[in-house]
């Protein structure tokens, strides 16, 4: 195929909306028979949207056969596709919105640590700013936020920000250290004991974050730097809910932030550990995309910068 680039400039130019919404239940459903009943269309007039798809690309997306699989092109092409489709479907919303008399929307992705206190503070600004602004918020663990964000489901993130927030692509704004602490029941042993050390803490189920994250490895780190074993663990979770539950029936332990320990010790759900991990991860703060910020976006920034200072 011809992949001289102004001509593949051209071919893209033919392309619509309804070949990528084509292209995109193509791989989710991995059939044309069963792309075209999802889509309510023909199975010749989705063969036809993807012949010119790929034409309009330049390269084949799907090998042919009894059963159609997909070339190496396809998930390169899948990450734009999405990113098209949900900007598509998010104006579509907004506009309707605003010609309803209503509000801009900002979706915003949090974690625990942003949850307990960050987030709901700049909400709860903004209403007393009587800004016109719709906010859809989703809690989510940070891999789980990255992959939405990158999917362009969500404008910004406001959370622990990791090595992904500095690779050049995002916008990113660091606004405070929250560092973590070791959680347990209300009738937890070791609360008897006049001095906790990290030893102690082996005698005891750990419920640790999943295998592979920053916060593991700090953890880890943390029980190699007293010379000590790894704790095995309970369970891996990285459900709040599950491990809060969790805290109060058993004698597990937990790795929280202090601000979500600061939370639930008021709602008397746990008491603190008096030990520190030796490391810890990233800074709290803001990742949004490096593009022209809407006039919503800069009021939600600015609402989480002013419950910075308040707090």
């Amino acid at each position: 195929m011809n992949s001289d680039p102004r001509q593949m400039a051209l071919r893209l130019r033919r392309l619509k909306l309804r070949h990528f919404e084509v292209l995109l239940a193509v791989a989710e459903h991995g059939s044309l028979t069963a792309a075209a009943a999802a889509l309510g269309s023909s199975q010749p007039a989705v063969s036809q949207q993807l012949a010119e798809t790929e034409d309009a690309l330049g390269f084949a997306l799907f090998f042919r056969g009894r059963q159609i699989k997909p070339t190496p092109y396809l998930p390169a092409v899948l990450r734009y596709v999405r990113r098209v489709i949900n900007n598509s479907h998010h104006l579509q919303n907004e506009l309707e919105t605003l010609a309803l008399g209503g509000r801009s929307i900002v979706r915003v992705g949090t974690m625990l640590v942003t949850g307990t206190e960050l987030l709901p503070n700049a909400i709860i600004g903004l209403r007393q700013q009587s800004e016109l602004i719709q906010l859809e918020v989703v809690e989510d663990i940070a891999s789980g936020l990255w992959s939405r964000f990158e999917r362009q489901e969500i404008d910004l993130i406001v959370g622990r920000l990791d090595e992904r927030a500095f690779t050049g692509a995002v916008l990113v704004e660091a606004l405070y250290q929250d560092p973590h602490c070791v959680v347990v029941g209300r009738q937890h042993p070791l609360l008897k004991k006049k001095r906790v050390v990290w030893r102690d803490t082996l005698s005891y189920p750990w419920v640790l974050p999943p295998r592979h994250t920053e916060l593991r490895r700090a953890i880890d780190a943390t029980f190699l730097d007293q010379s000590l074993d790894l704790p095995v663990p309970w369970i891996e979770s990285a459900s709040s809910t599950v491990n809060l539950v969790l805290l109060g029936k058993t004698d597990c332990l937990n790795v929280v932030s202090r601000s979500a320990a600061r939370l639930y010790a008021k709602l008397n759900a746990f008491s603190v550990l008096p030990l520190e991990l030796k490391y810890d991860v990233g800074p709290i703060g803001m990742a949004w995309a490096d593009e022209e910020e809407s006039p919503a976006l800069a009021a939600v920034l600015a609402a989480v910068r002013r419950s910075v200072d308040l707090g």
